[in-house]
């Protein structure tokens, strides 16, 4: 078979066979494309530059000797470990029944992020938290693009399953680091991801998600030793259970924390959203437990948007009118460099009021974008816009939460007013300013905005609180066997209540 000769950046250069896809030999050669779309060519974020044209990596054969240029705007800038905080022992966590030596590992397994806590059994030290980013998103931003994958090629299951074990492994050491143990040292792992991560940790094929009834190849994951699945610490590793479907793990961890702490028992009424590329939610209603499920796609995490991006340094995280003129603030104080989930409600949300999007999601006037930051304020040397597209995109996401949350209140007769409190779990939650929310139909605008309460990395907590006290494991059990599962594709008004919650 041919071979050729491929140089990154003028500087890096790797020989692979012909019939290479280009956005293959990048990951080789240790670059970090913007593959939002899992290599489907649909998002067009994987732009590189050969022969003075731009072409999409992901749709590029390797037929001949090339000489490649990657702009900084097609790569991922939020691939390495960052520790972002030492924090305090969890007020939810109850005293273990019998407390163990050694040390212990919590983590969050998100699509997009992961993050992990190392505990020091005696209380001595406070834990140091790990993030990264997902190393899976090279095969798609979103589970069902990652499915789809497994779908089509049962090795992708292996290879996702080996990054993120990988990947956790890396936190590992870097927390025992940090801490002057070795992994060896650590005895027991809890994690919590939902449904389809916690499956690709395991090794599970998650395909039966990938298509109606969406059932969930398993709803309890027993413990394991941890050389198992590739886990370099000496003990287990274990997860949570399920509800169904697509509610997974990290929203059981969820309520495990709200019920431990009471504050949801006390209510009549109570809902607990989690938003990602899906939109998982739990209502409570005077002690009974009804969960679904919503594909909200990755859109708020700044796939298939033109200039979406993470919330990374430079991106635009909030956007304002004063003075007569759009203004915008970015994470870090940096140039724009893009903008992220939270500043794409703000933005839709104040054009809005503007009229310069009508209550259809049509810009107006026939205009296919609107200028967020001009090229030469911008940090990436072009102009970032809004456009057409980006609007629809957003519009099918906040549709698909909102959609979920009216048909859940709906089955079980609750009106929006009746919730007491709205609990928003997650980081990109804390982000989120409710009236702007609310502007684009995300939330209920019926719910006074004193009700809405973000509490941060529900999924990290419940892992801990576990990890922590073995007896929370049966707490999340019985919370999974007490609730009711609504599969909401399978209602004959899904469509009609979807098409509606669009509409802003």
């Amino acid at each position: 078979m041919n071979r050729h000769r491929i140089t990154f950046q003028q500087e890096q250069t790797l020989t692979v066979p012909a019939g290479t896809r280009l956005d293959n030999v990048a990951v080789q050669a240790g670059y970090a494309l913007r593959t939002h779309c899992g290599g489907t060519g649909t998002c067009g974020k994987c732009q590189v530059i050969i022969n003075q044209q731009k072409v999409l990596a992901c749709q590029t054969i390797v037929e001949s000797d090339l000489d490649v240029i990657i702009p900084n705007m097609s790569l991922r800038t939020d691939e390495q470990n960052i520790v972002i905080q030492t924090a305090s022992k969890s007020a939810v966590c109850r005293p273990p029944s019998a407390v163990a030596k050694g040390y212990g590992i919590a983590v969050d397994i998100g699509t997009t992020t992961l993050a992990a806590e190392l505990h020091d059994f005696s209380g001595k030290l406070p834990p140091p938290i790990v993030s990264r980013a997902n190393p899976q998103r090279q095969f798609g931003d979103d589970v069902m693009t990652r499915i789809q994958k497994v779908m089509e090629d049962k090795t992708a299951l292996t290879a996702m399953q080996r990054l993120v074990v990988n990947a956790i492994n890396e936190m590992v050491v870097g927390l025992t680091e940090n801490m002057g143990i070795t992994p060896q040292d650590v005895s027991t792992m809890v994690v919590a991801g939902n449904s389809v991560m916690q499956c690709i940790l395991f090794g599970i094929d998650p395909s039966s998600l990938g298509a109606s009834p969406f059932h969930a190849p398993v709803s309890e994951f027993p413990q394991r030793q941890a050389s198992d699945t590739g886990l370099t610490i000496s003990g287990t590793v274990e997860a949570f259970p399920i509800f169904g479907g697509f509610v997974g793990g990290d929203i059981v961890a969820g309520m495990l924390v709200l019920e431990i702490s009471s504050a949801i028992c006390r209510l009549p009424s109570a809902v607990l959203l989690d938003i990602g590329t899906n939109g998982e939610i739990v209502l409570s209603h005077f002690g009974n437990l009804f969960t679904t499920a919503t594909a909200a796609g990755p859109a708020f995490e700044g796939a298939k948007i033109k200039h979406g991006t993470l919330a990374v340094p430079g991106a635009i995280d909030h956007v304002d009118f004063a003075a007569g003129k759009i203004v915008v603030s970015t994470i870090g104080h940096q140039p724009a460099v893009g903008i992220c989930g939270s500043g794409l409600i703000d933005a839709a949300a104040l054009l809005l009021e503007l009229g310069i999007i009508e209550p259809c999601g049509r810009l107006a006037d026939k205009a296919s974008q609107f200028e967020l930051v001009s090229a030469a304020e911008s940090g990436i040397g072009e102009s970032i816009v809004l456009t057409q597209r980006d609007i629809r995109e957003l519009q099918l996401a906040a549709g698909a939460i909102r959609a979920g949350i009216t048909l859940l209140l709906q089955e079980n007769n609750v009106l929006p007013e009746e919730i007491k409190t709205f609990y928003l779990a997650g980081g990109f939650g804390q982000c989120i300013r409710t009236s702007s929310a609310q502007r684009i139909g995300l939330f209920p605008s019926s719910i006074p905005a004193d009700r809405f309460l973000f509490c941060g990395n529900t999924s990290l907590a419940g892992a801990r609180a576990v990890l922590l006290n073995p007896d929370n494991a049966e707490i999340a059990r019985r919370l999974v066997e007490q609730s009711q599962h609504c599969e909401l594709a399978a209602l004959p008004q899904f469509q009609h209540v979807f098409a509606e919650s669009m509409r802003w």
